[in-house]
């Protein structure tokens, strides 16, 4: 069957292109390297924002456990804490492997789907994209119009077009974590999320998620400090973390090794450039996560959906080039672009200082509009412009003291 658009990788990003074209009917081919419903390692926090932005999802999420989490913990790397209880809820809780088969299954009636689908080589050239990828074992080649690559942070599809060229370990994270059930790792309280600025005295982070019927918690650093301090001893480093929970009191029970995972993270904002001939990359695999929160999922989604936009109006048009695909770029900057730029702006200042942290977590915990202000950033709920301009209102003082340790000490 001859395919008009192949999207490579069925998470948030391929299945919401997958559901706009399939809509649109557009012959598409989905590869993925696993079976559905399949396990993904990740937090699965999604700011609540999601549900304007794709209002199906409201109703589709009857069919999946959800936990809507209204409480947020910050805790500052001094100790500083703040502890923020909005009237609304500010982060959806869900397990990636049902959420993402729950997409899944909105986008499969649609298009075609493949799965031990594991792409091997990608080749552009004025007439088409040849993919060829080994499905069940066996060698298949596929010849489409335009490839949306959707294959997480370590993308062929962006390293085979040479969209992605830097050195893995300068631009990603590494998330350790773990899922377990409430049965044998337990949480006081289920309706509040914690967040731990700070990972062994560096920029990084933990956290403790709560699910329906699970609790997800780890930590999170660069690649480069994880490799130069973790590699090999990674699971006794979350072992610490969870033991500093269980002392207080914040949880309990006993962690357990085989629900934990260690996953990648591109935290240095997208790809200088997303497209080019014929290929348009979305989520993790073009660098859609914010490098202040780690969060992915809302992003990906996004770019899924105006990548495949923008493969509907190439097809229309009959035009390929990188020159017209560009459009892509250009809507995602329009919608994501400022936010996901002054997030690499915020990762890059709290690693020159980490003590800004502790200086903003008490200034929030003494007045409540920073903290809703805070915890409204964190969650994604509001943008970086509007963050910026309410804590110019809100905490001026503040504002203007980090700004002249910036200008005078990381110039």
């Amino acid at each position: 069957m001859k395919y008009d658009v192949i999207v490579a990788g069925a998470g948030p990003a391929g299945a919401t292109a997958a559901k706009i074209l399939g809509e649109a009917g557009i012959s598409t081919l989905v590869l993925d390297k696993s079976t559905f419903p399949r396990d993904k390692p990740c937090g699965g926090g999604i700011s609540a924002r999601a549900m304007q932005r794709f209002p199906y999802l409201r109703a589709a999420l009857a069919r999946i456990p959800v936990n809507w989490v209204p409480k947020i913990y910050f805790e500052s790397p001094a100790g500083f804490a703040l502890d923020y209880h909005c009237a609304d809820p500010l982060y959806l809780m869900v397990r990636r492997c049902e959420f993402d088969n729950l997409l899944f299954e909105i986008a499969r009636p649609n298009v075609e789907f493949k799965a031990s689908a594991l792409i091997r080589k990608v080749s552009v050239d004025s007439e088409g994209v040849t993919v060829t990828a080994d499905v069940c074992g066996e060698p298949r080649q596929y010849r489409v119009n335009i490839l949306i690559g959707c294959d997480g942070a370590n993308s062929v599809v962006a390293r085979a077009c040479g969209l992605r060229t830097g050195a893995a370990r300068d631009e990603y994270a590494i998330d350790m974590m773990e899922e377990t059930p409430y049965e044998a790792l337990d949480l006081a309280e289920r309706d509040r999320m914690y967040v731990y600025y700070g990972f062994q005295g560096r920029f990084g982070y933990g956290y403790i998620f709560p699910k329906a019927n699970h609790i997800n918690l780890g930590a999170g650093c660069k690649l480069d400090e994880y490799l130069a301090g973790f590699r090999g001893s990674h699971y006794r480093h979350h072992e610490s973390f969870v033991e500093k929970r269980l002392a207080d009191t914040i949880v309990k029970g006993k962690s357990d090794r085989k629900n934990f995972r260690a996953f990648p993270l591109p935290i240095s904002g997208p790809l200088a450039r997303t497209y080019t001939d014929r290929v348009l990359l979305c989520g993790d695999a073009g660098g859609f996560v914010n490098a202040f929160t780690a969060e992915g999922i809302y992003y990906a989604m996004v770019t899924g959906e105006l990548a495949a936009t923008a493969a509907i109006l190439a097809l229309r048009a009959k035009n390929f080039s990188q020159r017209y695909l560009q459009r892509y770029e250009q809507a995602w900057k329009e919608e994501l672009g400022v936010d996901l730029e002054k997030s690499v702006t915020i990762q890059r200042i709290l690693r020159q200082d980490i003590s800004r942290v502790d200086r903003l977590v008490q200034e929030a915990s003494r007045n409540r509009p920073l903290a809703d202000l805070l915890a409204r950033y964190a969650t994604g709920a509001v943008s970086y412009n509007s963050f910026k301009k309410s804590l110019l209102l809100r905490a001026l003082p503040l504002y203007a003291q980090e700004r002249a340790r910036e200008l005078l000490f990381h110039r």
